[in-house]
């Protein structure tokens, strides 16, 4: 059973390590689009999911010596990875866990007050909203780094293949069922979204403008997206590890850092969306020449304000 769990961990290993990778070009393309189009970077509204593809980008990078030295280290009879080093070098996963969750709940709850109170969403000023769920993401992350430590003395774990065996008993639960809470947050505020979008398209006549049909396309197949991602990469790893952990077995001895792997999945994931739902994006792509960009920039600069 032994051996059997050291594959599982170096395959687990390796799926991680493909899925950094993944993560970090996705992401760095994003940034790059941020950088390259003047038009998103004036869109207050795209603020968090900026900040969101640095977080998953700057996580990929940063966690990536964790697992290269668990695969250089791994061995098909015992492992006996450094516990310090192990801590260490995987603090990024529960900050940058925390601020995705908490990033994600900013953007869906900013969603939800622009169809349910549109008038208290013109209200609010989008760049000090992304700021102030960034600083309570950070926050909240800081707060898990500190537990981390705090509650987890470096102990050697032999035939321990994840960051998660090495943390203590209190710390698991805790950050099994917090980020369990986060998540069906997340899955009642996206799924409050598509009910309400889906209501606006019935009412909408038909005579309403092109733009104005597309305005609710585009936003229900970005809380959709969003729900999916949610419900795959960070609600259902969150209620699997809080039940598992409740009923007092650890899945982390079994699958290794599946975490780790829920989280860059997740990363990959909200940039596929935001570049096939950001019609810019879409068309930097495709257009080649300067006169065609300029032209795509000058048309998206007038129905920047209904993307999301």
């Amino acid at each position: 059973m032994g051996a059997f769990s050291n594959e599982v961990y170096l395959g687990t290993y390796f799926l991680i390590l493909l899925l950094q990778i993944c993560c970090t070009a996705v992401n760095g393309l994003i940034i790059a689009f941020f950088a390259k189009l003047p038009v998103l970077r004036k869109n207050r509204h795209l603020r968090l999911v900026s900040y969101l593809s640095v977080g998953d980008f700057l996580t990929a990078i940063a966690e990536a010596p964790y697992i290269i030295y668990m695969i250089i280290n791994w061995n098909p009879i015992q492992l006996d990875f450094n516990p310090l080093f192990i801590l260490i070098s995987s603090i990024p996963l529960p900050m940058q866990l925390k601020i995705s969750a908490t990033i994600t709940i900013g953007l869906a709850l900013s969603r939800n007050l622009a169809v349910f109170f549109p008038g208290w969403f013109r209200k609010i000023e989008q760049s000090y909203y992304a700021e102030i769920v960034l600083a309570i993401g950070i926050c909240l992350g800081v707060f898990d780094a500190a537990l981390w430590f705090g509650l987890s003395p470096p102990t050697r774990m032999p035939n321990c293949g994840t960051s998660g065996c090495f943390v203590s008993d209190q710390f698991r639960y805790y950050w099994g069922i917090s980020n369990m809470l986060l998540g069906f947050l997340v899955l009642f505020l996206s799924v409050s979204i598509c009910f309400k979008i889906k209501a606006v398209e019935k009412r909408t006549p038909m005579t309403n403008s092109v733009l104005q049909r597309n305005k609710f396309q585009q936003a229900n197949r970005t809380s959709t997206g969003i729900l999916i991602s949610s419900l795959f990469f960070l609600t259902t790893p969150s209620v699997c590890v809080g039940v598992v952990e409740l009923a007092g077995y650890s899945i982390f001895r079994l699958v290794g850092p599946f975490y780790s792997a829920s989280l860059m999945a997740s990363g990959i994931c909200n940039g596929i969306i935001f570049i096939g739902c950001n019609g810019d994006t879409r068309r930097l792509i495709i257009n080649k020449n300067g006169p065609s960009m300029t032209h795509t920039v000058s048309v998206a600069a007038k129905s920047v304000v209904i993307r999301y």
